[in-house]
């Protein structure tokens, strides 16, 4: 028997992730030394659909810059980055 306590879902696809790791760092111009994160959330607040990603640029230390796409990381299109980066 196999219970899931915890909610878990699929993991996700690690190939996907480096490919909007790459859009970010192309959009915003990062030189190799910055490191970007890309995490898919559960969202919570009212109102949110029930997956994001967000992605995180640590490009200053102690100030990270932070994007929200409000769609899982296997639905985040190339125009999204671009969206995001004009806030």
């Amino acid at each position: 028997m196999n219970l899931d306590l915890f909610g878990s879902r699929p993991k996700t696809d690690p190939k996907r992730v480096a490919e909007v790791k790459q859009w970010v760092a192309e959009v915003f111009r990062l030189g190799p030394d910055v490191s970007v994160m890309v995490t898919e959330l559960r969202c919570t607040e009212p109102g949110c659909p029930p997956l994001e990603t967000v992605i995180a640029v640590l490009d200053q230390p102690g100030k990270p810059r932070q994007f929200k796409i409000h769609k899982a990381i296997a639905e985040v299109t190339f125009a999204d980055v671009l969206q995001v980066a004009k806030q």
